[in-house]
């Protein structure tokens, strides 16, 4: 079962919950006690942020650009947002550093705004109105020269796309950003991400870190809205975790809650073999995968496979890719016999059809979990009344996604899956009944699980409430129900969008899944055999993917491209990073 820090929420949602407790703070005559909380939690990022920025550079022959210098610069709006980054500003200047706000509403906090000037923040009133002033003064300086800019224009309360000023202000600043390369910090949602499904209307601040005020934001995670958020990060609040505490979700779907995956914790589902395991205990996967026109895409996703920690690959491909395999991986053997798990479809062409009809076949007789991947997708309406739904990964980017759609009755187009992922990805599911990863630059895993409700909720209970009894488990009567969810990986390098990388991933994802599941709270599914097949399951294997891909690109500082075999090699690196 997913163990993260409760589901993301909608705008409606997170608005319902802050105020709830914001009025209890309050009644207790200290209306500001978040939003302190807050600005001091931005403030500590920020200080970190100006302290690994670059110099400027020496100006021993005077200054290029007349005016004042300063370390931070806020651009605050009107409403709660802007207060919590005027306190932060008011943190900073305690802190010691040089601290500018510009005002852009005629609204202000007032308390909040005061507790900056004392503090020594240097305030620019606009007074609502347009920020091509600044553009047009000495003040210019403050936004060319500082290290961080603090984005507390607007939050959580905006509703549809920015006007005025404030959209005015955003793409000025967009635009100059790109010039300076700040690092630009928007406290819990970039200004003007509105939109819960992910889309993006009108002009948005393009932030490099995104730090959210208790819960995550379905608009932070979801496609195209994430590529606004920059690095995302958790402010930790009184309700974090507490989803109980959520009002409905009116306009949820069918796809359940939306959980944002971080990865910590999900090496117990990769963990080190016990010490009598052979190449067997610790899984074997099956591959039809690679052809003649396609040898490659065979290599990557067996090299994707192997990393997964399993014990042995079974590859069903042709000679070509057979000797390509073995000459990198000596280890890969190439006739069948027992498996775990199944993978078909990297790099297949019409020649490879009926071996990977046959695989699919006996993985829907067995009930072995199965993944299907880039050519094979194209089986699947064949296959319907064949493969097991309960066990069986569809893995598409975006364009196969649009192409299985159509083939199932329900004309798409590639640009209607990248605008709305999460919504193609809920379909696809409707559509096949199977898990499904739907890769892209933010990918969507839409999966189910079966849990037992009455358990979970005493654990939550007794987590919330450490001086209750520890439940007795095995004394509780089951409730066992299927739970739906969708998990959405972190933004990882673009320069994984590369030939092959999507092989790596398939056969990464098959080989978690033939791995055993060795968790001892977990419920069987309705076969009565271990859950093999989880949202964390596929979450962990997308997260790995994309951090070793990270990994990769930062051994030349994320400035130079990669392959898909730097993905491959770098994943064992992702397995030995402390705490996973």
């Amino acid at each position: 079962m997913l163990t993260l820090d409760g589901p993301s929420v909608t705008f409606e949602q997170a608005r319902a919950i802050e105020e709830q407790f914001v009025c209890e703070a309050a009644q207790i005559d200290d209306p500001d006690l978040y939003m302190r909380q807050v600005g001091d939690a931005v403030a500590h990022r920020v200080a970190l942020l100006v302290a690994d920025a670059a110099p400027l550079p020496n100006e021993s022959h005077g200054p290029v650009m007349p005016g004042p210098r300063v370390d931070v610069v806020a651009f605050v709006g009107g409403g709660d947002n802007g207060g919590d980054a005027l306190y932060a500003c008011a943190t900073l200047a305690d802190m010691g550093l040089s601290v500018a706000a510009i005002l852009l509403k005629r609204k202000r906090h007032t308390r909040a705004l005061r507790a900056a000037r004392q503090a020594g923040v240097q305030v620019t009133d606009l007074k609502g109105g347009s920020i091509t002033t600044i553009f047009d003064s000495p003040q210019l300086s403050l936004v060319a020269f500082a290290k961080v800019w603090i984005d507390g224009i607007v939050g959580i309360g905006g509703k549809g796309a920015l006007k005025g000023n404030l959209a005015e202000a955003v793409e000025y600043l967009n635009g100059f950003s790109s010039l300076t390369r700040p690092a630009v910090v928007s406290i819990d949602v970039p200004s003007g991400l509105t939109d819960d499904e992910g889309r993006v209307k009108g002009a948005v601040m393009r932030a490099t870190h995104t730090m959210a005020v208790g819960t995550f934001k379905r608009a932070q995670i979801l496609a195209p809205a994430a590529q606004y958020c920059g690095a995302l990060s958790l402010i930790e609040m009184e309700w974090t975790g507490l989803s109980g505490f959520l009002p409905p979700d009116d306009g949820a779907s069918a796809a359940g809650p939306v959980y944002f995956y971080e990865g910590p914790g999900s090496g117990r589902l990769a963990q080190v073999p016990a010490f009598d395991d052979d190449k067997y205990a610790r899984g074997v996967v099956g591959l039809v995968a690679g052809s003649d026109t396609y040898p490659g895409a065979g290599l990557l996703a067996t090299r994707g496979a192997l990393a997964a920690g399993v014990g042995m690959v079974r590859l069903n491909s042709t000679r070509r890719v057979q000797d390509l395999v073995l000459a990198a991986e000596p280890g890969v053997v190439m006739v069948g016999g027992r498996i775990q798990a199944a993978l078909i479809g990297p790099g297949l062409d019409e020649d490879r059809r009926e071996d990977a009809l046959e695989l699919a076949q006996f993985c829907g007789h067995c009930g072995m979990p199965l993944v299907i991947d880039a050519w094979a997708l194209d089986l699947v309406p064949d296959l319907a009344d064949v493969i097991n739904p309960e066990v069986t990964v569809l893995t598409p980017h975006h364009g196969e996604a649009a192409r299985l759609l159509t083939s199932l009755g329900a004309p798409t187009a590639r640009e209607d899956v990248s605008a709305d992922p999460l919504r193609y990805a809920n379909l696809l599911h409707e559509a096949t009944g199977c898990h499904i990863v739907l890769k892209g630059p933010i990918t969507v895993v839409r999966s189910f699980e079966y849990a037992d409700m009455l358990r979970d909720q005493a654990l939550l209970a007794s987590f919330i409430n450490p001086e209750l009894d520890f439940p007795d488990l095995d004394s509780m009567e089951q409730n066992v129900v299927r739970r739906d969810s969708t998990v959405v990986a972190p933004t990882t390098t673009s320069w994984a969008g590369v030939a092959g990388s999507g092989d790596v991933l398939a056969g990464l994802t098959a080989g978690i899944l033939a791995r055993p599941v060795r968790d001892e709270g977990a419920l069987p599914g309705p076969d009565g055999k271990a859950q093999a097949v989880t949202p964390e399951r596929l979450a962990t294997a997308v997260w790995i993917h994309g951090r070793a891909a990270t990994m990769a690109a930062d051994r030349y500082d994320g400035r130079a491209p990669i392959q898909a075999r730097d993905i491959a090699d770098a994943i064992p690196e992702v397995f030995a990073i402390p705490g996973f």
